[in-house]
C-alpha cells in the first residue's frame, strides 16, 4: 500500500470513528422532553443526561491522555472505543433515571480516549504541514457525529422509544472500533513522559494552555447550554414544532463543515490572532436568535453553532503547539477544562429557563460569550511557556 493510500485510510477511519463517537454526548438533547416524560423528571433533571457525560469527559481524560503518552495513541482510542458499546447498547434497558445517568456518565468516562487522544495522534502520525488539514477535517468529523447524534435518536423516538433511539447507536460505535484497529498505523512514539503530577504542573504553569482551555469552555457554556433548552423554545407556542421538526433543526450544526477553513486560516495567520473573532461572530448570531421569527432562529443558531464549532478546532490546533512534551496530557488538562465548564451549562440553562424562560437564557449566554471573549484577549496578549513549540503568533 503506498503512503498516499496509507494517509487517505487513516484520515478515513479516524473521521468516521471520531463522528460515531462524537454522537454519543448529546445524543439526548434532541430528545430531553421525551426522556422527562418518560421519567417524569423536569428540565434541570434531563439536562444532567448531558451534564455528566460531559463531567464523566473531564475526569476520563485524565485516564486516557497519560495512558496513550505511554501505551500509544492508536491502544487507547481502539481500546477506549470498543468499551463504549457495552453502556451504549445497556441503555435500551434501564428502569429509572438513576441508571440512565450512571450509563451515560460512563460513556463520558470512555469517550476521551478518542477526544483527548486524536489531535496529539495526528500532530505525531502526519507530516506538520498536513497538520492543520487533517485538524480540519477530524473537526468536521466531530460536527457530523453531534448532528447525527442529535437528529438520529429524533429520528427513531417515536417508532422506537427512546431507549433504543439511544441504544442504536452501539453499532456505529463498534463498526469504528474495527476501522481503529484495522486502518489506523501506529504513530512515531512520543518524547518519554514524565509522571502525571509533574506534568501536570507544568501545564497549569504554562498560562495560554489555561486561558486556551478557558475561552473555548465558556463558549461551549453558551453553546451547550442554549441547544439544551433549544427544544423547549421550539416546541413551545412561539414556533410549535414536533419532535421531528426539532430534530431536523439540528440540521444547523452541518455549518461546522466549515471548520477544516477557519482551522487552515489559523495555521496560516496564527491561533492567537484568529480566535478572539469566534465569541464576537457566536454573540450576533444569538442576537439573531433572540427575534420570534424560525428563519431568523434558524440562521442566528447556525452562525453560534458555526462559530463554536471553527474555535473548538482552532483552540485544539493550538494545544500541541502550546507544548513539546506530554501533549497527552496536555489535551486532557484542556479538555477536562473544556468540558467541566461547558457541563455547566445544561443545568445552568434549564435553571434559567425555569426561570425567565428564553430572555434569561439567551441573557446567561451573552454572558458567558462576553467572559471568553475577554479570554480569548488575554491569550493573544500572554507571554509563551517555557516548553511551548513553533507557530505560537
Amino acid at each position: 500500500m503506498s503512503d498516499a493510500r496509507a494517509g487517505a485510510a487513516a484520515i478515513a477511519a479516524l473521521s468516521i470513528a471520531s463522528a460515531t463517537m462524537f454522537m454519543i454526548p448529546y445524543s439526548t438533547q434532541a430528545i430531553i422532553p421525551a426522556i422527562g416524560r418518560g421519567l417524569d423528571v423536569g428540565p434541570a433533571v434531563t439536562g444532567l443526561t448531558i451534564t455528566v457525560v460531559v463531567v464523566g469527559i473531564g475526569v476520563g481524560a485524565w485516564l486516557m491522555g497519560p495512558l496513550s503518552d505511554r501505551i500509544g495513541r492508536r491502544a487507547v482510542m481502539a481500546g477506549s472505543c470498543a468499551l463504549l458499546v457495552v453502556p451504549t447498547a445497556l441503555i435500551a434497558f434501564v428502569p429509572g433515571i438513576w441508571t440512565l445517568l450512571a450509563l451515560r456518565g460512563l460513556q463520558g468516562l470512555l469517550l476521551p480516549g478518542l477526544l483527548t487522544v486524536a489531535t496529539a495522534y495526528i500532530y505525531e502520525a502526519f507530516p506538520s504541514r498536513r497538520v492543520p488539514t487533517v485538524v480540519g477535517v477530524y473537526t468536521s468529523a466531530l460536527v457530523l457525529g453531534g448532528f447525527l447524534g442529535r437528529t438520529i435518536p429524533a429520528l427513531l423516538v417515536d417508532p422506537l422509544g427512546w431507549r433504543d433511539a439511544l441504544a442504536v447507536l452501539a453499532v456505529p460505535v463498534f463498526v469504528s472500533a474495527v476501522l481503529i484497529r484495522l486502518l489506523l498505523p501506529e504513530a512515531p512514539p512520543p518524547p518519554k513522559a514524565r509522571s502525571p503530577l509533574r506534568a501536570l504542573r507544568a501545564h497549569v504553569a504554562n498560562t495560554p494552555i489555561l486561558l486556551n482551555a478557558l475561552a473555548a469552555g465558556t463558549t461551549f457554556f453558551a453553546f451547550v447550554g442554549l441547544f439544551s433548552v433549544l427544544a423547549y423554545r421550539l416546541e413551545s407556542s412561539v414556533f410549535g414544532l414536533d419532535a421531528t421538526q426539532v430534530g431536523a433543526f439540528y440540521i444547523v450544526w452541518l455549518v461546522g463543515a466549515l471548520a477544516p477553513v477557519a482551522v487552515r486560516i489559523a495555521g496560516r495567520h496564527g491561533p492567537r490572532r484568529v480566535l478572539p473573532v469566534f465569541p464576537v461572530v457566536a454573540a450576533v448570531g444569538l442576537a439573531a436568535a433572540c427575534l420570534p421569527s424560525l428563519p431568523l432562529m434558524v440562521v442566528g443558531m447556525m452562525v453560534l453553532a458555526g462559530s463554536l464549532f471553527f474555535m473548538v478546532g482552532v483552540a485544539q490546533l493550538l494545544v500541541p503547539l502550546l507544548t513539546l512534551r506530554d501533549r497527552g496530557s496536555a489535551m486532557s488538562l484542556h479538555l477536562t477544562i473544556y468540558y467541566l465548564v461547558g457541563s455547566l451549562g445544561p443545568f445552568a440553562m434549564g435553571w434559567a429557563w425555569s426561570a425567565s424562560g428564553w430572555t434569561g437564557a439567551v441573557a446567561l449566554a451573552f454572558a458567558a460569550l462576553a467572559v471568553a471573549l475577554g479570554l480569548t484577549v488575554l491569550l493573544r496578549r500572554s507571554a509563551p511557556g517555557s516548553e511551548t513549540g513553533p507557530m505560537l503568533s
